[in-house]
């Protein structure tokens, strides 16, 4: 979800603000797989085979529709502020970690370009019992889902009462 000057998403409405279509697992493809040629570079610290098994996670495609409605009319109507909201129900793993990562460079590095100077934020949001589990995927290969430092974050609406994680990239 993309809010844009603190207007909520909604269906229908694409010019102040953006619902990134669900993306179902196994539909990443593009920019953000860390796999590709011309996409963006893998980060060292991202094992081939995890940019690998992790290439087809749901946020690969998430993260380029937002980026392109953000580049191409996200920052033209923005005034006060742009915050990116990836919501999902384990967290991010540890390849797609490192995919958030890059997006938000090449967001803040498409606002200078565009003498943009509102201040964008990107922010994790998703519901377990812990902030992070550690796991294994596809042929062992170690992975974290979720942030180690998110903050847990108290709710009470109708009556149901929770938390859910919320982690603020730097």
């Amino acid at each position: 979800m993309v809010i844009v000057d603190g207007n909520i998403p909604s269906a229908g409405d694409s010019e102040n603000c953006y619902l990134t279509p669900v993306a179902a697992p196994r539909s990443g493809q593009g920019y953000y797989t860390l796999t590709t040629a011309d996409g963006a570079l893998r980060p060292q610290e991202i094992s081939v085979d995890e940019a690998k098994l992790s290439q087809q996670d749901s946020e690969v495609t998430t993260l380029l529709d937002a980026y392109e409605w953000i580049t191409e009319q996200g920052l033209n109507v923005a005034t006060q502020s742009i915050q990116v909201i990836l919501i999902s129900n384990i967290g991010p793993c540890t390849g797609c970690k490192a995919r958030v990562q890059i997006f938000r460079g090449d967001l803040l590095a498409a606002a200078q370009q565009a003498g943009s100077t509102v201040p964008i934020t990107v922010e994790s949001v998703y519901d377990t019992p812990e902030a992070s589990r550690d796991r294994t995927r596809g042929n062992k290969i170690p992975t974290t889902y979720g942030y180690p430092a998110a903050v847990s974050t108290p709710y009470n609406i109708s009556g149901r009462q929770g938390a859910y994680w919320v982690y603020r990239l730097q």
